[in-house]
């Protein structure tokens, strides 16, 4: 199969992989497999490899949640430490690209069409114009991707969870010195993360009874524990805010790109909530936000097309 290509999206729970012909972006194979399986992200790829009997490739693209530049490259969410040559022996190909999991989903936006994306307000610019991909899951990720005067997208890395978390009201106030553990900076990743989403919970509610944020959510959206519909609430107030901030901080009038596991399943709220209005709001330069673009990235592998346009360029 030395005319396929490896793609992978590695997480902090999961690792996914799939195979690409050279020049293609249909992605074919799609496989996750939970880290906690194996002893290290080699052992991972060598596992998908031997599943689909795959004895050589002529490159691979991996996409991790950890910066890449540098020669040793440990998970920001995981144990596992790696190489880019470690990984390209485990995968047997004879190049291979190492990508921050956000710079993939970047290079992916000028691929997502059509039934890929929900649009939440704002307007699709006509002309190429400086792009953010950001989004809940494990942590909270965010790159740019920006138009090339000649053509084409380059993509920049960035780190939004390590910011500090944007409060405003006396509520959110003392809910966020709530959370925080004494002597520490409060992040947006403390908050804006499926992590983040159920501190909220159980800072809510010390004696609640939900356990993952999954169940937090579902709780809210079935309207069965006004905890979990307030903990929400206060997850798309931040949500909101850290999303403008980020789009104000680098007019990102090509639009924001919401990735991850949370944000497609909280779209209704999304659409119907405060959400727009909190995005919009920057007082005097709040005309500037209204035409801005939020979309809901609703494919499953997004990262997958990202990989796959790095290894074409």
């Amino acid at each position: 199969m030395t005319d396929f290509s490896l793609v992978g999206d590695i997480g902090g729970t999961n690792s996914r992989f799939g195979l690409v012909k050279q020049g293609s972006m249909a992605i074919q194979h799609m496989e996750a497999l939970r880290n906690d399986s194996f002893p290290s992200l080699e052992g991972a790829i060598q596992q998908y490899l031997r599943n689909r009997e795959v004895a050589s490739l002529s490159s691979a693209a991996i996409a991790v949640a950890a910066p890449v530049d540098r020669e040793h490259i440990s998970l920001t969410n995981y144990g596992w430490s790696f190489t880019n040559e470690s990984l390209r022996l485990a995968a047997k190909a004879r190049r291979l690209r190492l990508l921050n999991d956000y710079e993939a989903l970047a290079l992916s936006l000028p691929h997502l069409k059509g039934d890929d994306l929900v649009q939440i307000g704002g307007q699709e610019s006509s002309v190429p114009r400086l792009k953010i991909v950001m989004g809940p899951g494990t942590g909270l990720g965010m790159a740019a991707l920006a138009p090339l005067p000649q053509g084409g997208w380059m993509a920049l890395p960035g780190e939004l969870g390590q910011v500090t978390l944007p409060t405003v009201t006396r509520e959110e106030f003392d809910l966020r010195e709530r959370m925080k553990k004494p002597g520490s900076i409060f992040i947006a990743e403390d908050a804006v993360s499926g992590s983040g989403l159920h501190l909220i919970y159980r800072t809510l509610s010390p004696q609640g009874k939900l356990t993952t944020p999954e169940a937090v959510i579902q709780a809210a959206l079935k309207g069965q524990d006004a905890v979990a519909a307030k903990t929400l609430e206060h997850f798309i107030s931040w949500l909101a805010r850290i999303s403008g901030d980020a789009a104000m901080a680098l007019q990102a009038r090509g639009g924001v790109y919401l990735a991850g596991g949370i944000a497609p399943s909280i779209i209704d709220r999304l659409k119907s909530g405060p959400f727009r209005t909190i995005f919009e709001d920057k007082g005097k330069l709040s005309d500037i936000m209204r035409p801005i673009p939020v979309y809901v990235i609703v494919d499953k592998f997004p990262a997958f097309k990202g990989c796959a346009a790095s290894l074409a360029q």
